[in-house]
């Protein structure tokens, strides 16, 4: 507790002012002039051509929701931490810039094009709803009912993808054989909590139903006993019936940022549903995470990889942001076990930092000075996907999820601090 209590001071870095010059210019420099409509969002930039954003199609991304959402989580913490926001934003300015991002995908609640609807919406729309309590919950509602369209009561789960390409081997997984095959990624975890949210704001059980019984059924198969997770696994006829990767190392590999997806997902469906078998899956998968950490302490894109090989940072911010959950479920049934996974998420952090954060921004006269390498992410060194069979790799850039799930940890941090007496 008391590594909370003394923020911001002892970990000054984790508020640079630099960080809200980064996003809300970001913000300023893609945004198209005269209310023109917004068709690319800030994602990542391109390994080797310095620290620009590459902005990627509205129609076609599923990470829409992620700038938009660190938008909102800069708004959230000017009110938490004024000091460290730059003092020329004001709230209705960066609320602006929020809204004119996510208005550009609304239109994508219904139908989904895939199972991404929490990361694009619950992100955007529903912090926008918690924040300023604009009434969004008809968006946020009807993405949770496109989930419900991709729903599988037979398999009990939400179909991921509806196809993957994996070079030089058979097309297995086409768009015109899809009774033969069902798709379920270990990031669908973090969609579940849309459905949950969707339960609360219209009292039909149904959405929550949903959520936990593919909780169940990814726990029994993405789940390996050792610990570690599968990324992909085709359920046929409502059994597990192979695991893949399409992003990782190999199939049997432990892919780093999959293993952060469901430390934070089963945490968050321990939340929800108060299920004591969830919240043990999302500490052995913690665990496991911690124990496969080199010496520097940030996870390698794939636990497995030969080494040397690229650092994501990305899996460290989601995974400390997960045990961030851990640790407010444990605080009062288990406060040792708490305030380890406190101190293990908070080194997490700061040793991603250290290796890991761009050279600070700075604002004059309304002109940004971005620093050396010109990064406009707060962090380098994610890989989106470093698996040698994929379509397209990617490997050590900025990410935009990498700095979404930072600047979360940052303000969760903050709100959990003891009150005073």
């Amino acid at each position: 507790m008391d590594t909370l209590q003394s923020l911001p001071t002892s970990f000054p870095e984790l508020y640079a002012v630099s960080d809200s010059i980064k996003v809300v210019e970001v913000a300023n420099k893609y945004n198209p002039p005269d209310g023109t409509p917004i068709t690319r969002i800030p994602e990542y930039t391109i390994p080797g051509e310095g620290g620009a954003y590459h902005c990627s199609k509205v129609e076609t991304a599923w990470t829409q929701g992620f700038f938009p959402g660190l938008l909102w989580l800069m708004l959230e913490r000017r009110r938490l931490l004024p000091a460290s926001v730059d003092s020329s934003y004001s709230e209705d300015d960066i609320a602006h810039l929020a809204r004119r991002y996510q208005e550009s995908f609304r239109h994508k609640a219904n139908p989904a094009i895939n199972h991404d609807q929490g990361f694009r919406f619950q992100l955007s729309f529903g912090r926008d709803m918690d924040l300023t309590k604009s009434d969004e919950s008809a968006v946020l509602i009807d993405a949770a009912d496109s989930l419900v369209d991709r729903y599988s009561d037979k398999i009990g789960c939400i179909r991921s993808w509806d196809k993957m390409v994996r070079v030089g081997e058979p097309d297995v997984w086409r768009l015109d054989n899809q009774d033969e095959h069902y798709l379920v990624i270990i990031d669908n975890m973090m969609n579940l909590d849309l459905m949950y949210l969707a339960t609360e704001l219209t009292g039909d059980p149904k959405y929550a139903a949903i959520a936990t019984r593919q909780a169940e059924m990814m726990q029994a198969a993405h789940v390996r006993p050792d610990g570690t997770t599968y990324h992909v696994v085709d359920f046929t006829d409502g059994s597990a019936h192979k695991g893949y990767t399409c992003q990782g190392y190999e199939d049997e590999s432990c892919w780093s940022r999959g293993q952060a997806w469901g430390i934070y997902g089963f945490a968050q469906c321990a939340l929800r549903t108060g299920r004591k078998d969830f919240l043990d899956t999302s500490r052995l998968l913690t665990d496991k995470f911690l124990d496969l950490l080199p010496e520097s302490g940030v996870p390698w894109w794939d636990f497995d990889a030969p080494k040397p090989c690229p650092y994501d940072s990305s899996a460290a911010t989601i995974a400390a942001a997960g045990m961030l959950i851990l640790f407010r479920l444990l605080r009062s049934a288990d406060p040792t076990a708490a305030e380890q996974y406190l101190a293990r998420a908070f080194k997490l952090v700061r040793d991603t930092l250290r290796e890991c954060k761009t050279a600070a921004a700075s604002l004059t006269d309304g002109k940004v000075n971005w620093g050396t390498g010109e990064w406009e992410t707060i962090l380098q060194h994610s890989t989106i996907n470093g698996n040698r069979f994929s379509a397209r790799t990617m490997m050590d850039h900025g990410l935009v999820y990498a700095d979404y799930y930072l600047a979360e940890f940052a303000n969760e941090a903050l709100k959990l601090r003891p009150r005073p007496n």
